[in-house]
């Protein structure tokens, strides 16, 4: 027995497994779902369909913003991916052949996000026709305007950055990556005390924990932690308040649901301006203490004028101890990455904690977040100077923590205030 699914005239052609056997009609609806208040579905339209192991066996691609697909499909259980917004031009996207529900919808070079929604849903096929909603939901968020008033009229330029934000989308939805960052430079107002940026509708994806927030003027950068992530599905628009006395930002982002409105406040002080290093290497701001922010990086230690601050960023997947048993190996592919290692608005060498500082870890574990802690495993350096793993618990610190699944990156730095 098999099942199908029927194409309107303006989609692609479908490709399916030409080795399967159809005669019935299984008939895919997609609409936007409950939470987001305008019904448009972003198209094209991409859908895949996975087999009972795991195979795609077709794919189709609705081109016009027509909520109906169908396709021939043998009888089964299946589960049927889509994916709106992308199409060939500006994004790799998998084939029939070679289509996974992890696969990476990555953007091509050059080219930048629209607005994106996936939907996923599994169905039974019997010989009888079926229908299957598949509910849209939106995967980006859009910032749509930022203004910046009453800034010095001397100013030649200003601009606004948020990072970090996800890489990348996987067909079945989830996020990767934590390098996406979105710069806006903005224009100068015949007042000359007003810089702002209308009609951005630029597309990102959600934020990784909560965002930097920095708005850098000439060589003068100020920067915030935003207090919640930036969620899918919000229109975000930034405005602030440049007051000469006392280095002073308010404003307020402004997160609307297409369907709800949310606001979010801050305020930006002097404590907010990004110091950067002299020639050096000394930071020209006094030190930070044990248990404060700095950047958005946990404050660990503090020794005279020196301060160890552990990365507000982490990453796992870098190596797996299964698949690299030389230990030089690990060493390298570790210290490659941790070269490469940004977090915004600090320049330093980053390094494995020690043992020293994975004791202070545990006692602070409680204040760390965004992200916290947690009872994940952790690459750090052993009394012998070897890269293992380690685990915090309400238990105690496990330094053999199982190195067979994922192991996180989160790496430690001293800096050197003035």
């Amino acid at each position: 027995m098999s099942g199908m699914m029927t194409l309107c005239s303006c989609s692609k052609e479908v490709m399916n497994d030409n080795r399967m056997e159809y005669d019935s009609r299984l008939t895919v609806l997609t609409r936007s779902d409950g939470e987001n208040g305008d019904k448009v579905i972003a198209s094209p339209v991409r859908i895949y369909v996975f087999d009972s192991e795991e195979q795609c066996v077709a794919t189709m691609t609705q081109e016009e913003n027509d909520p109906t697909f169908s396709i021939e499909l043998a009888e089964g259980e299946y589960d049927v991916y889509a994916i709106g917004g992308v199409d060939d031009d500006r994004f790799v996207l998998p084939t029939r052949e070679n289509a996974e529900k992890t696969s990476v919808i990555s953007l091509k070079e050059g080219q930048v996000l629209g607005d994106l929604m996936t939907a996923h849903s599994p169905v039974a096929l019997t010989k009888e026709n079926a229908t299957l909603t598949l509910e849209m939901k939106r995967d980006v968020c859009q910032i749509v305007s930022i203004t910046i008033t009453d800034v010095p009229n001397e100013a030649e330029e200003v601009s606004v950055s948020i990072a970090p934000f996800y890489d990348s989308i996987l067909l079945n939805g989830t996020y990767q990556g934590d390098g996406g960052k979105c710069t806006i430079p903005l224009e100068k107002q015949t007042d000359g005390s007003t810089w702002k940026k209308d009609a951005v509708d630029i597309y990102m994806l959600p934020s990784v924990g909560k965002p930097t927030i920095s708005i850098k003027i000439d060589d003068s950068t100020y920067s915030y932690l935003c207090e919640k992530e930036l969620s899918a599905n919000r229109r975000i628009s930034i405005e602030g308040t440049y007051t000469n006395a006392g280095v002073v930002f308010t404003g307020t982002i402004t997160g609307i649901a297409w369907d709800e409105e949310e606001t979010v406040s801050f305020n930006f002080t002097e404590d907010n301006l990004v110091t950067t290093n002299n020639n050096d290497g000394v930071i020209d701001a006094a030190v930070p203490e044990v248990g404060s922010l700095y950047e958005g990086c946990y404050v660990l230690t503090v020794n005279g004028k020196q301060a160890t601050i552990l990365s507000s960023i982490e990453e796992d997947k870098i190596i797996e101890f299964s698949n690299t048993p030389d230990e030089q190996e690990r060493k390298q592919k570790i210290n490659a990455k941790l070269q490469s290692w940004s977090v915004p608005n600090i320049t330093a060498t980053w390094e494995l904690p020690n043992e020293d500082i994975v004791s202070i870890l545990k006692n602070e574990r409680s204040h760390i977040t965004s992200p916290a802690l947690g009872t994940k495993s952790y690459f750090y350096y052993n009394r012998s100077q070897q890269i293992a793993a380690f685990s915090i618990s309400n238990n105690g610190i496990d330094y053999y923590a199982a190195v067979n699944g994922a192991v996180y990156l989160r790496p430690v730095t001293t800096l050197t205030f003035k």
